[in-house]
């Protein structure tokens, strides 16, 4: 609160968006990330949501610039309060995960300082500390879930 004029500032997260996008053999695809937090680790593809645009538009969006990929259709999963922290500072985030289609697998190029490559994994097999981020391993699960 600002002790001239009472004005008070609330710090609201900010929200980034989460793709769960599988193969013919429901395979979940993963980008290598390429950059700090999780360089070098696995995530899904995603990224901030930018102001005016909604969740959906930003998957959309980040999809396409992270793999060069074409979104489809969007189901919401679930989400989660994350953390994260660049360059010294953190900041809430919240974290909104939808599973996907795309027009078509074939083609993937990785946008290069962002993503080092990425691979299909089955998610049942991935363990926590194969991912860059704690909210895609609970979205995997929740994902895994919601198949039963």
């Amino acid at each position: 609160m600002c002790s001239q004029c009472s004005y008070r500032h609330y710090f609201s997260p900010c929200a980034a968006v989460g793709a769960i996008v599988l193969n013919e053999h429901h395979e979940v695809l993963l980008i290598i990330r390429g950059k700090e937090p999780g360089q070098g680790l696995l995530g899904l593809p995603g990224g901030f949501v930018d102001a005016g645009e909604t969740a959906e538009d930003a998957l959309v969006r980040e999809v396409y610039e992270e793999l060069h990929l074409n979104v489809t259709t969007t189901q919401y999963v679930a989400s989660y309060p994350n953390n994260y922290s660049f360059a010294g500072v953190t900041i809430p985030v919240t974290d909104l995960f939808f599973a996907v289609t795309v027009a078509r697998l074939k083609g993937i190029r990785v946008q290069k300082g962002e993503v080092d490559g990425w691979v299909f994994r089955d998610a049942a097999s991935l363990r926590r500390n194969d991912l860059a981020f704690e909210t895609h391993y609970q979205a995997l699960r929740a994902w895994q879930s919601m198949q039963k």
